[in-house]
């Protein structure tokens, strides 16, 4: 019902509501999804909610969260606070004395290639007291930057570097700088006992605010008349990493969807099994998608596709259901 309603609203406002939409539109309610916006060229050409969403509804973004916390790190390198491949030991004097962690990069750590234990085990433990001594005492179980290792270490690891080169708990500096919102927002964030952010997952947005967040990317870090972040680093993103060609500093990546031989590929399977550089190399989201496609991606099919080319934004969230993001770029993009 409110989807034809969504339809009838897009007529009389003469928003070009088309197949593909309509496409996309059924193939995330069926599979779960709970909020659904499509925004191109100036115009939102889609906003719907089903299956218990709502506009007003913040939802658990998972490992979108990372997104967010690399926003906020490259705001810091920006500002020349941090530099992209300074060694972390630099601000985490604790790691300048073990051989495997003192050269560990920041882009390393936001690359998922900083050689850490993903820690999904000992990081996401029940009534958690102290997350930043638990990440720094984290085991290497690879040498860094040689290999693509998914998990909540790296990006916990930032979320200290962050705090201590701020002199102090990260939230306010994402909310202002990353979110354009004031330091003491109601955000919600997932938290350890003694109040430390999450940088990994956790997060809780609506879809209007990571609509905001698409933009940001989508316009390389201009909020209005101002830089949140270079333009210079979103390059980088995109250039993925020689570990994993699909992941770039906190982004899923697009950018083999020319190639006819690449294997389409969701992303919350790929994770689940253990991909190696060249398979990564061999992969894309979607042949039917543009290239330059950015994704910030959760569990349980939560995403941000932005796409500078096709002036596009697409925020999709949802709780489970075969969500598959080749089924759901197709549904958008296979008649474009």
């Amino acid at each position: 019902m409110r989807t034809i309603l969504v339809v009838l609203l897009a007529i009389f406002f003469c928003l070009p509501v088309n197949a593909d939409s309509e496409q996309a539109i059924h193939y995330s309610n069926r599979t779960g999804g709970c909020a659904l916006i499509i925004w191109q060229n100036g115009r939102t050409l889609v906003e719907t909610y089903q299956n218990g969403g709502a506009p007003e509804r913040r939802e658990n973004l998972y490992s979108i969260t990372k997104s967010l916390g690399a926003i906020g790190v490259f705001s810091a390198v920006g500002r020349s606070w941090l530099q992209l491949d300074q060694p972390a030991s630099s601000i985490l004097m604790e790691w300048k004395s073990h051989s495997d962690k003192r050269t560990i990069t920041i882009r390393q750590l936001l690359n998922q290639t900083s050689g850490l234990s993903p820690g999904f085990g000992t990081l996401y433990a029940k009534n958690l007291q102290n997350k930043e001594k638990r990440v720094l005492e984290s085991p290497v179980n690879a040498t860094a930057g040689k290999g693509f290792s998914y998990g909540p270490s790296h990006y916990e690891a930032l979320e200290a570097v962050l705090a201590r080169k701020l002199d102090r708990n990260p939230i306010a500096w994402i909310n202002q700088s990353v979110l354009g919102r004031g330091e003491n927002s109601d955000l919600l964030w997932r938290s350890d006992a003694q109040g430390r952010p999450f940088f990994s997952a956790g997060l809780k947005l609506t879809a209007r605010d990571l609509l905001a967040v698409g933009h940001l990317v989508r316009r390389r870090g201009w909020r209005g008349i101002s830089s949140v972040f270079p333009a210079s680093l979103v390059k980088q993103v995109e250039a993925g990493s020689s570990a994993n060609a699909m992941y770039g500093m906190g982004f899923w990546l697009n950018r083999h969807a020319a190639k006819k031989e690449a294997l389409e590929r969701d992303i919350e399977q790929a994770l689940s099994l253990s991909l190696s550089s060249r398979e990564w190399a061999a992969s894309c989201l979607s042949r039917s998608a543009p290239s330059d496609l950015i994704v910030m991606a959760g569990s349980h099919g939560q995403r941000v596709y932005t796409s500078r080319s096709r002036n596009l934004v697409i925020v999709r969230l949802g709780r489970g259901g075969g969500f598959r993001d080749p089924d759901f770029l197709h549904a958008f993009f296979g008649n474009r």
